[in-house]
């Protein structure tokens, strides 16, 4: 069985970026598990946001490794973490009553944060599945 090695091309935007906003993430985990109540209507309220959150981090974390080392599973990272940055938008809206001081926080952060980074996320997975599909031609 021959083995192949296909070695993509990312944009050079994605691997820095990526990092450098898993980093970023770090400290906003931190302060949440501190700021967000332990109890909301549930048990374990903090831990399950910070944990989501660390999960997050962890994520893009390995799509800006992967991209860097321009591996072909950078595909498989994105499309996770994109719909991990979407869940989380999803649960921190719904989360609230509406147009609660944190439904508004929850709605800014989506669309400023959360969406966009969702769209950055699949758009990197989409040029790559672009490339692979001219390299087979």
């Amino acid at each position: 069985m021959k083995k192949y090695s296909i070695k993509i091309t990312p944009p050079s935007w994605a691997s820095n970026l990526f990092i450098v906003i898993s980093m970023i993430l770090i400290p906003w985990t931190i302060y949440l598990s501190f700021a967000l109540p332990a109890h909301h209507l549930s048990k374990n309220w903090d831990i399950t946001w910070v944990g989501l959150d660390g999960i997050i981090i962890l994520s893009l974390l390995s799509t800006g490794i992967l991209a860097r080392n321009r591996s072909i599973y950078v595909v498989i990272s994105a499309i996770i973490t994109g719909t991990l940055f979407i869940t989380d938008a999803w649960f921190d809206i719904l989360s609230y009553h509406w147009f609660s001081r944190g439904f508004n926080i929850a709605l800014v952060m989506a669309i400023f944060g959360e969406i966009p980074m969702t769209i950055m996320n699949y758009s990197l997975a989409i040029h790559v599945l672009r490339k692979l599909h001219n390299l087979s031609k």
